[in-house]
């Protein structure tokens, strides 16, 4: 496994675990009424939306280098991509809306206890 596919797998754990904290500190500030949760759940989710922005960008990127040059034989080959990591860009981009979902919700309820 190269080095690029563990930096990528480590990014997407973070993402797989920062959402769950940052969802149970949101609800934990909101039932308690308790502002430095909710700072907490805000700054997770920030991170987390990041996170899952990079990674998606990334992934990407890498989809459009991996790509034939124009002119050039297309790849049937899934070996001939090796150098590159695999991406799950669907889960980024449940992570980016779930932590987005987050996000929203811990400013709202910030807003709310004043």
């Amino acid at each position: 496994m190269p080095a690029f596919q563990e930096v990528a797998n480590a990014v997407l754990l973070a993402l797989l675990i920062l959402l769950p904290f940052a969802l149970g500190t949101m609800l934990s500030g909101r039932s308690r009424g308790n502002r430095r949760v909710l700072k907490w759940a805000r700054r997770l989710s920030i991170t987390t939306v990041l996170l899952a922005i990079a990674y998606d960008v990334t992934g990407a990127v890498c989809l459009i280098l991996a790509e034939p040059a124009p002119g050039h034989e297309p790849w049937t080959d899934p070996s001939a991509v090796v150098d590159y990591p695999t991406f799950f860009l669907p889960i980024g981009v449940g992570a980016f809306l779930a932590a987005l979902g987050v996000l929203i919700a811990a400013i709202r309820a910030r807003h709310r206890l004043g």
